[in-house]
């Protein structure tokens, strides 16, 4: 952007892929996308309202590179067929419905820790819940900031560093 664009789009996230996952998501400009493969395909979507939230980032973390092998490694499992419109996707308890983390089966099952932070976050009752990318930082979205404040006060820090913070 400071010299004007001289990289074509497409080469700039044909590079981006080469970077991470979440490269080219970030070079979208979208606040929200549907992604899949390992993230460079996206579909942008129109943003969702601004919502509290708190991320809780457990004492204990894991390698993106263990993380993906531990991936690898977990039996496939089918999953049902989808169709996926605009309105699929279009609140926030649409989004809780249909969100879900193919990381978190091999991730939780390794590092007891992170399962334990995830666990905790889900008591405090948000309407949203999952761990973020390949971990180890778990994220909860809630109705209300009330709720979101109580919930960061009953965690305390004995799980790990937690973060008030919104959507974007």
């Amino acid at each position: 952007a400071l010299l004007n664009h001289p990289i074509p789009r497409h080469e700039l996230l044909q590079l981006a892929v080469r970077l991470g996952a979440d490269v080219p998501f970030c070079l979208s400009g979208a606040s929200l996308a549907v992604g899949w493969s390992r993230g460079e395909r996206l579909m942008r979507l129109p943003p969702l309202p601004t919502a509290p939230m708190l991320l809780l980032s457990p004492k204990e973390g894991v390698r993106t590179a263990e993380a993906y092998r531990w991936l690898d490694e977990a039996p496939d499992r089918a999953r049902g067929a989808v169709v996926l419109d605009g309105e699929a996707l279009g609140t926030w308890g649409s989004v809780a419905r249909m969100a879900g983390n193919d990381f978190e089966s091999p991730i939780f099952g390794r590092v007891p820790q992170i399962r334990a932070a995830f666990e905790a976050l889900v008591q405090t009752g948000p309407f949203l819940c999952r761990m973020s990318g390949s971990g180890s930082t778990v994220f909860a979205i809630y109705r209300s900031e009330k709720e979101r404040d109580e919930a960061r006060l009953q965690l305390g820090s004995k799980l790990g560093v937690v973060r008030a913070v919104e959507t974007a």
